[in-house]
Parts: C-alpha cells; structure tokens; sequence
C-alpha cells in the first residue's frame, strides 16, 4: 500500500481524498481547543517535542511496514529540506513573532487565504488549467473562515509575518507535491518531522526565556495527543488526500479547521457560543461542496502517477517494462486474407504449401526442395 486511506468498497478517488482530507483537517481543528493547557510552555520547545515524538512515531510506522526511505537526488533531498524550515519551523516561528504584534485573529483571516491561493497555484505549478468552480469554491471557504475568527485591523508591523504565515502554510502543500511521486505518505510525514526538530530546537534556544525544558505530565500528554493525532495521523491523511485531489482541491478543506475547533471550544467550553462562527463554518462547508465538484469525468490530478508502472519506494526500483496483452498483439498487426502477415499472400498461391517454397539443405549447399529432388535422383 503506497498511501494511507481508508478503504471504502466503491469510492471513487474524489471520496477517498475527501474523506481523509476532511478527517484531517478536523483533527487539527480540535487540537486548537487544548491550546489552554500548554499556555506556559515554551512554544517553540514544545513544538520541537511534537516533531520529534510524531516522526519516531513514523519510524515505527515504516518499521512495522517494512518500508525504507528511497534514495533521493540533491533537488529532492533540498525541497525536502526546504519544506521543513517553512512549512513546520517557519510556520511556527511567523505564528509566535506575529502573535506578538497583532490580535491572532488576524493572522487567522489572512491565514484564511490558503484555499484561494492553491486553487491557483497548484494546478499551475502541475501544467494544468485553473478550475473555475474550485477557485470559486476556495473565495467561499476564505470568506467563511474571515466570518469565523473575526476581521480585526492590524497595525502594519504584523503584515510581514502573515504573509510569511501564508506562505508557509501553502508552502507545506505545493512543496510536498512532487515529493509524493517518489515517496509515501508516511515516508514524506516522517522525513519532514524528523528535519524540522533540529530547526526549531534552534529557535528555541535563540528564543529569550527558557528553551527546552521537560514538561509537566499534563503538558505531556498534550503534547503526545499533538504529535500523534495532529501530526502524525493528520500528516499521512492530509498528504494521501493532496495525492487523491490535488493541491486546488484540498486547500478546500482547510475551512474544517476554524469550524472544528469552534465546535470542540463550545464543547470544552474554552469558546462562547456565536451566530457569526455558526454562520461561517456552514459557508466554508458550501464552499467545499461547490468547489471539489468538477465539470466532465473525473480525472487524476497531475500529480498522481500510476500506480501499475510507478517505481516501489520502498526496493528504490525501476518500473518493469509493460508488455502488449495478446489481444493488443492482434488488433495491431495488420493482416490480409488466409490468415497470414500483410505481404504473404502476393507471394504465395492459395492453397500451395509454404514449405514447398522453403529452401532446404543438402549436404553443403543449400538449395530450393525442387532442386534438392532432382539432385537426390540423379545422384
């Protein structure tokens, strides 16, 4: 199985994508609720365990599998790298540094923009044409996700640092993208994690105040229910449904996130109830709904390959060449009357035998059978 999904007995690929697109989406949306609990935590640390505890986890994932890491070439190993410092580390770093000059809410609305950005992007960078309803659909989804967290104004120190935010969030996706021809879902989600632990490390001891101290036993289990759900689980779902829907399509589902976790606050009553949030989350799911259909049959996105000719990554080895069926061998070879190849009946009579016509040795001279007779009977 080179992807984790689910199986579902006559899903179509559109339905698997969505489905795990979805299911991860709202496991990170949750998570936003526990937030709480690691307020005294030094984020860039705790984001440094969470890495390291979800791409362990991984490991054991490829372990169980048996699955190794494929041999990268210098462009893959450096995008690889580079998703790591600004999809995970640089996210994180934009997120706390911008926390810190405007209210969160702003930097969730620009956030808010993911959705609108892939729908172009992604198709772009593949070689294929923008979606018109799926771009429509992400302007949905971004406009409910502003209703969600709340428009606020800024003053114009924190710009930098949302756009860096959004950038970073894009960039987790478009970057993974290629990788996820040559790599699975849980190669990819384990690499990265494990990249992005000495990155923010770094951060956190650059980071005034205290780096990398152990935390308390809740903010453990926090911090492991992060790295296992949110992380690892989340990672392999999203990846595999970006590999089912394309990047257009599933920065759709990132209008879950903010309705999720107003959900999951209102149940753990972190959150106060409002019709504005309501209102917002069913308008991100309409968007999702118009933009993930799409006109005429479906078809895989650009970056899904074949799964039939495509190289096992987990044996590094070149796909076995295909070979033509029988029934391909003989729709394409031209034939004419009497069964023979094109040609062989303007040589041939009807009717004559061809070996008749076929040379035949005799002693050390090869020589046509009715020469052969004659020699035989003269001799």
């Amino acid at each position: 199985m080179n992807e984790l999904a689910v199986r579902l007995p006559g899903a179509s690929s559109t339905t698997l994508g969505a489905f795990a697109c979805a299911t991860g989406m709202t496991v990170v949306g949750t998570s936003v609720a526990l937030a709480p609990t690691l307020a005294g935590y030094p984020v860039l640390a705790g984001q440094a365990w969470r890495y390291l505890l979800a791409g362990l986890t991984l490991l054991g994932v490829l372990v169980v599998r048996r699955e190794r890491f494929p041999r990268l070439t210098l462009r893959q190993s450096g995008r690889l790298l580079l998703l790591a410092a600004t999809g995970l580390a640089g996210f994180n770093w934009c997120l706390i540094e911008g926390a810190k000059q405007t209210d969160p809410a702003f930097l969730a609305s620009v956030l808010g923009a993911t959705p609108v950005v892939l729908a172009v992007a992604g198709p772009l960078l593949a070689g294929r044409r923008v979606r018109p309803r799926t771009l429509a659909g992400s302007a949905v989804v971004a406009t409910g996700i502003v209703i969600v967290q709340g428009a606020t104004l800024s003053p114009m120190s924190a710009v930098p640092y949302a756009v860096g935010l959004l950038l970073c969030e894009v960039a987790f996706t478009l970057l993974a993208v290629p990788l996820l021809r040559s790599m699975t879902a849980v190669q990819l989600s384990a690499a990265v994690c494990l990249l992005a632990v000495p990155l923010l490390a770094a951060l956190a001891v650059l980071e005034p105040g205290a780096d990398l101290q152990l935390p308390s036993r809740p903010e453990a289990v926090v911090l492991t229910y992060l790295a296992v759900l949110t992380t690892a689980v989340a990672f392999l779902l999203w990846y595999g449904g970006v590999a089912r829907l394309g990047a257009d399509r599933a920065g759709l589902f990132a209008g879950l996130m903010p309705g999720a976790g107003f959900v999951a606050g209102v149940a753990l009553g972190t959150v106060a109830w409002s019709l504005p949030a309501l209102g917002g989350s069913l308008l991100c799911g309409l968007g999702i709904v118009v933009g993930l259909k799409v006109g005429g049959p479906e078809t895989a996105p650009a970056q899904d390959v074949d799964r039939r000719s495509a190289p096992d990554p987990r044996r590094g080895s070149r796909p076995p060449p295909r070979r033509p069926s029988y029934s391909q061998i003989l729709t394409t070879r031209p034939r004419t009357g009497g069964g023979f190849p094109a040609g062989t009946a303007s040589r041939h009579r009807p009717g004559r035998n061809l070996l008749a016509s076929q040379p035949t040795r005799v002693g050390s001279c090869t020589c046509s059978p009715s020469t052969a007779r004659h020699e035989a009977a003269t001799s």
